[in-house]
């Protein structure tokens, strides 16, 4: 009776810690603040209280704002290998795994460093070349100049696309336990498949209160716009 009765008191114990830091974790979100490790750490008190979508959402949202978070995404493919969608996630070949994962690494401040870097070395190399003695072949300044002018614009590429990226993310979450995905903007057209909660969508298009969603594996459908979150809010 005495270990019941003990684990009853730490069970409401811990469970009135992690609801006094979520409380506390939200006011400071409610006051306008963006931060990835805020967000994480949400996700993380939404999990332990075991709502998936939500925390996969407050995952989602930590990795808009630094793809490079490690805990983010460690958590949120944990809770994707426990989903019961788990199979739509395709599992990428090496080299595109590889690519994603440096992708993912370089988030916007490292790229924006980098940029920096890369225009300051072209900057120099373009003062080099112009300054390089006519007398000599000018083809090594001008293959050095031209790898870092290429790194340089490749760079600023993958820059402007995650800054885009960050503010028009097109990912969605499922907050209800399941949903039917159907073929048209209608509840009485064909069910073109079910999911579960926590899965992540991008949505393709808006008609109405309806979004046409793309799944993991391709496949498409629409489901009422109140069934899902977005990442980033729509203004």
């Amino acid at each position: 009776m005495k270990k019941i009765l003990c684990c009853v008191l730490i069970l409401f114990t811990f469970g009135g810690l992690i609801a006094s830091e979520f409380d506390r974790l939200k006011m400071i979100e409610g006051h306008g603040i963006k931060n990835a490790d805020l967000y994480y750490n949400l996700g993380v008190t939404y999990w332990q209280s075991g709502q998936t979508g939500m925390a996969n959402l407050y995952f989602l949202k930590a990795l808009n704002l630094d793809s490079a978070h490690k805990l983010a995404k460690e958590n949120l493919n944990y809770s994707i290998s426990l989903s019961p969608d788990r199979e739509l996630y395709p599992q990428r070949p090496y080299l595109l795994r590889l690519f994603y994962e440096i992708y993912d690494f370089m988030n916007l401040n490292r790229l924006a460093v980098l940029c920096l870097v890369l225009l300051l070395i072209s900057a120099l190399l373009l003062n080099w070349l112009m300054h390089y003695n006519p007398q000599k072949e000018r083809d090594l300044p001008i293959l050095i100049f031209s790898i870092s002018l290429f790194f340089l614009i490749v760079s600023s590429a993958f820059l402007t696309v995650k800054a885009y990226r960050q503010v028009h993310n097109p990912k969605v979450v499922l907050l209800t336990e399941q949903a039917e995905l159907r073929a048209e903007a209608d509840p009485d057209t064909p069910r073109v498949a079910v999911v579960h909660e926590g899965i992540i969508m991008d949505i393709i298009e808006e008609d109405g209160d309806w979004y046409l969603l793309r799944l993991p594996d391709g496949k498409s459908g629409w489901l009422k716009a109140e069934a899902v979150s977005r990442v980033v809010e729509k203004y």
